[in-house]
């Protein structure tokens, strides 16, 4: 559907793609709320939202089988499985002179527990977002491809020390992209086994794109 719409659309989207989806319906219901002050204006699903990292509680809950994986139809199709998922992975800088109406979040956009604050001055992100949550030995799901060397594999909120009481919210910072992303700003795909990147191959090869696909099982839970 992405490769033949030539985009990722957001669930406000006026021609929404409809997808299997992954989430908490109540999660979806606040983002569809005037709850956070976006810069750009209008609610988070109007927006195509992205992660800084694949580590994250969300795609930790996600591994240990407790979100639902929903048909377009409405069907629940059981635990969604980790294998089956693909990340669609862009760098930030690639939006800088893009055109489109971008922001991005210091904690997760699914709660006001902290208040996340948004942004749209792309110099302020090294600022913006708590990297020092990210940048921390040991090291997972590197891609020597992009240049990544990866996020710290640690990401649950603890005690002590006190930046760290808010790490699981801090790790799931957003960067939003308004209406659309096209897929000319997607550097790559990653899937976790080689059966994945077969699956997917052919269907890149009967279309007009050549996204590179790797894999990358580090990304993953294992």
């Amino acid at each position: 559907m992405f490769l033949v719409d030539g985009e990722i659309r957001s669930k406000n989207h006026e021609q929404p793609q409809l997808c299997h989806q992954a989430s908490y319906q109540s999660i979806v219901d606040r983002r569809g709320t005037p709850l956070f002050q976006i810069p750009g204006g209008g609610v988070v699903n109007d927006y195509v939202p992205f992660y800084f990292s694949p580590i994250t509680s969300f795609t930790f809950t996600i591994f240990r089988g407790n979100v639902d994986l929903m048909s377009p139809d409405g069907e629940n199709l059981g635990p969604a499985c980790e294998e089956d998922r693909v990340f669609l992975v862009a760098k930030v800088e690639g939006f800088r002179n893009s055109g489109l109406d971008f922001c991005f979040s210091d904690f997760a956009l699914n709660s006001n527990a902290p208040l996340p604050t948004l942004c749209s001055d792309l110099d302020r992100i090294d600022d913006h977002i708590h990297w020092d949550m990210f940048d921390e030995y040991p090291y997972k799901g590197r891609i020597d491809e992009l240049g990544y060397k990866g996020v710290c594999q640690y990401f649950k909120s603890m005690d002590r020390p006190p930046e760290r009481m808010t790490r699981s919210q801090k790790r799931m910072a957003e960067f939003l992209v308004r209406s659309a992303v096209p897929l000319s700003l997607i550097d790559c795909l990653i899937v976790k086994s080689e059966a994945m990147r077969d699956k997917l191959k052919p269907i890149m090869d009967a279309s007009v794109w050549d996204i590179p696909i790797y894999v990358k099982p580090g990304c993953y839970y294992q």
